[in-house]
């Protein structure tokens, strides 16, 4: 049959794990994702596409461009139906800038307490200008909303920031 092969010792074993060895007898090594994140370029490409995988629909592409068309259409006829796409299609956006222009939306009661709530929950996070620039906006919807619940949700709010 042949020579018989001596079992390694622990000691051995220990020594080839913590000096490479015989990488054969531990596998093939460093993977092949392992290696590409070696590289920090494509380990941040890497992550981004990861982290777009869970966003969900935000993570598409096509969500950049649809929360550019709320932007693009501020102030004309469009902006009720974009924001209802928007919504429809990725819910609430969660920046500060979208959310300010939504508290214009005078069609939809429902869209225009949430981004005040998304205001509020960001408002902490802000600072200063941003923050009296809020208060100043839930004083005037306060003040001229034609909708009992928007006045009355806005006056909540300024008491709760304070």
């Amino acid at each position: 049959m042949g020579e018989k092969r001596r079992k390694k010792s622990w000691r051995e074993i220990d020594r080839m794990r913590d000096h490479g060895g015989n990488r054969r007898a531990w596998g093939k090594g460093a993977s092949t994702l392992e290696k590409a994140l070696e590289d920090p370029r494509l380990k941040e490409q890497y992550l981004k596409e990861a982290e777009d995988l869970f966003k969900g629909p935000k993570g598409r592409p096509e969500h950049a461009k649809d929360l550019r068309a709320i932007h693009d259409a501020y102030g004309t006829a469009k902006f009720p139906d974009v924001v209802r796409h928007y919504v429809e299609t990725y819910g609430m956006p969660e920046d500060w800038g979208t959310l300010m222009i939504l508290l214009d939306l005078k069609e939809d009661r429902e869209t225009v307490i949430k981004a005040m709530e998304g205001l509020r929950d960001l408002y902490d996070s802000k600072g200063r200008v941003e923050q009296k620039g809020l208060k100043s906006r839930l004083r005037v919807l306060s003040m001229t909303s034609d909708d009992p619940d928007i006045q009355e949700n806005a006056e909540t709010i300024l008491s709760e920031l304070g």
